[in-house]
C-alpha cells in the first residue's frame, strides 16, 4: 500500500463524507434522505478511488479509467502543470466551450423542464462532445434519466421544473 499526496487527499474527501452521513443520521427520515442519496455513492466511490490510489494491484486492474476522458480533461502524465501565466488558446476555447455546454443546459431545463432536458443534453453532450457510441450513450441516458425520475420524484416526491414551453402549451 502507497500512500501519497493524492491518496491522502481521497481519504480525506472519505473521511469529511462519512462525518456528513454520521451527521445525518440523526435527522428525521424525511430530511436525511437527500445526505443518504449523495453520501452513500459519494462514500462507495471515493473509497473505490482510494483503492485504486493505495493498491497498485487494483490501480494496474483497473487502468482503463484513468484513460477515460469524457470532458476532454488532460489527467495523465502529460498534463502537468505549465508555468505559463497566461491560458493558452486550446485552454481558453475549452472553457468556453464547456461553458457553453452549461448554458445549453440551463436553457433547456428553463424552456423545456428536468425530465426532458436531462435526456436530451445527454445525448447531444456524449454524441456531440465526446463522440460517444449509441449503446453508452442510450444507456448513460436511461439510467440517469431512471435514477433522477426514481429519487426526486417517487421517493422524495419533489415537483422539478416542468419548464415554459409545457406550461405555455397547456401539458
Amino acid at each position: 500500500m502507497k500512500f501519497n499526496d493524492r491518496t491522502l487527499f481521497t481519504l480525506g474527501v472519505f473521511v469529511v463524507v462519512l462525518g456528513f452521513l454520521i451527521l445525518a443520521l440523526d435527522y428525521q427520515p424525511r430530511a436525511r434522505l437527500v445526505p443518504l442519496i449523495i453520501a452513500v455513492p459519494t462514500l462507495l466511490l471515493t473509497l473505490f478511488q482510494f483503492l485504486i490510489d493505495a493498491i497498485p494491484a487494483v490501480g494496474r486492474r483497473f487502468s482503463f479509467f484513468q484513460e477515460y476522458d469524457l470532458f476532454g480533461i488532460e489527467t495523465g502524465r502529460a498534463a502537468e502543470p505549465i508555468e505559463e501565466t497566461r491560458p493558452t488558446r486550446n485552454v481558453f476555447r475549452r472553457e468556453l466551450s464547456f461553458a457553453a455546454w452549461l448554458l445549453l443546459l440551463v436553457a433547456l431545463i428553463y424552456f423545456i423542464g428536468y425530465l426532458a432536458a436531462i435526456p436530451l443534453f445527454m445525448i447531444l453532450f456524449m454524441r456531440l462532445r465526446s463522440s460517444e457510441r449509441w449503446l453508452i450513450t442510450l444507456s448513460i441516458t436511461a439510467v440517469t434519466w431512471a435514477f433522477v425520475y426514481v429519487v426526486f420524484i417517487v421517493i422524495m416526491g419533489a415537483p422539478l421544473h416542468e419548464g415554459v414551453v409545457w406550461k405555455a402549451m397547456g401539458l
